[in-house]
Parts: structure tokens; C-alpha cells; sequence
């Protein structure tokens, strides 16, 4: 039995009410690229209050962990927002595709949006711009707004202190 058809039999369509106003789900490579998303989520706490929002992240590598996938498919589909944080890369992380994968057919029409930080020396890399294009597809066959933030792989900061968008956006 492959991890799919696992998936299949262990997650159903998760109900589209929530205790929570806000919930985030992300998955990050490494710790350099979960640190991008600290400031994103301690904004949305600080604007909601912290009662109100659920923030949950999980490491792409863990994503090998049957037990871990399911509950971070889970996540996705409950998720208002759900970020991916990686490095630009000719391959992500195959965890990463996995998740992908397991919760984006599964995931009831709701409102919502995906946001990838994405590692880059500059926006207009191909790595980037491959990066970019397959999460912007992900996040249409989702029906998800998608934000796209490009971030220094050496300091976490924004390139040239900006959110750089595509100009399809």
C-alpha cells in the first residue's frame, strides 16, 4: 500500500467549521525557511489574538512519517492560509510534493490562500521562477489566492527590502 492509497482510507474532507478564526498551516525545508514565517504568523496573532488563531508547521523531511502527512493533509484542508517556505530549487522536497499531493484533491471549495516564501539570490532565477510557477498552479487548481514572497537565503530579509509579485499578479 503506497502512501496515497493510505491517505485515501485515514483522511476524509474535514468540516469547514472551525473554533479558530484564523488557521495556518505551513510546511518549511529547514530552519532558516521556517524563521520567514514567523513574522507573518505573530502579525496574524497579534491581530486576531492568540485564541483565535491555530498555527501549525511541519518540517517538509518529517512529511516521511505517515503518521505526521496526515495530520499535516488534515491541516491543509482546514486551512485559511496555508505558506510553503523553501529555497528555490530544481526539485523541492519530495516530502513537500507528497502533502501536496495527498490534500489538494481533497480540499473542499473554500476561500483561502497560499502563500510561498521562496529562498532566492535573485527573483528573476529560473530556480525561482520554477519554484513560483509550480506552487502559483498548485494554489489555482486549489482555488487559493497565491502570494508569493521572495526571501535572501543569506539574511531572511525580503529581496531589495520588497514583496517582489510576478507580473501575472
Amino acid at each position: 500500500m503506497n502512501a496515497t492509497d493510505f491517505l485515501s482510507d485515514q483522511v476524509t474532507v474535514a468540516p469547514a467549521e472551525s473554533e479558530y478564526a484564523l488557521t495556518i498551516v505551513g510546511v518549511y525545508q529547514d530552519p532558516l525557511t521556517q524563521s520567514w514565517g514567523v513574522p507573518m504568523c505573530r502579525l496574524a496573532t497579534q491581530l486576531a489574538g492568540n485564541e483565535h488563531v491555530r498555527n501549525t508547521w511541519y518540517d517538509a523531511h518529517s512529511l516521511d512519517d505517515i503518521q505526521i502527512l496526515t495530520e499535516a493533509v488534515r491541516a491543509a484542508l482546514v486551512a485559511d492560509l496555508i505558506v510553503v517556505s523553501v529555497h528555490a530549487a530544481d526539485e523541492l522536497p519530495l516530502g513537500l510534493y507528497v502533502w501536496i499531493d495527498a490534500w489538494l484533491p481533497r480540499r473542499a471549495s473554500r476561500e483561502g490562500a497560499l502563500t510561498a516564501l521562496i529562498g532566492a539570490d535573485e527573483p528573476q532565477d529560473p530556480r525561482s521562477s520554477r519554484t513560483r510557477e509550480y506552487l502559483q498552479a498548485v494554489a489555482r487548481k486549489a482555488q487559493l489566492d497565491f502570494i508569493p514572497r521572495f526571501e535572501s537565503r543569506f539574511h531572511g530579509e525580503p529581496l531589495n527590502g520588497r514583496v517582489v509579485r510576478s507580473p501575472a499578479e
